[in-house]
């Protein structure tokens, strides 16, 4: 059974994910490390969450996520939302 930290932390990841999938640069310019980061972003959130959708299927078990870590993953699905995507604007954010 996979508690509901675990479950709510696997839904975020999936729609940060999908949101880093389905950007659309719009005439914003290209980035290699910009996108290395969004591809990086979109594979290990996407992951994640495919990893705990599958161990539900299955029954495996996953290691529950701290209450902590959700906060983190709260904030960083707002912040990709907010930016519509785009990890730059993102990271930017987070600068400064």
């Amino acid at each position: 059974m996979i508690d509901l930290s675990t479950l709510i932390a696997s839904m975020l990841c999936g729609a940060i994910c999908w949101r880093v999938a389905t950007f659309r640069r719009k005439g914003a310019r290209y980035r290699l490390g910009m996108s290395l980061c969004a591809y990086l972003l979109a594979v290990g959130t996407g992951g994640y969450s495919l990893t705990v959708a599958l161990a539900t299927l299955t029954g495996g078990q996953v290691a529950p996520v701290s209450p902590f870590l959700l906060i983190v993953f709260v904030i960083l699905a707002v912040m990709v939302w907010r930016a519509r995507g785009n990890v730059a604007a993102v990271l930017r954010k987070a600068e400064g």
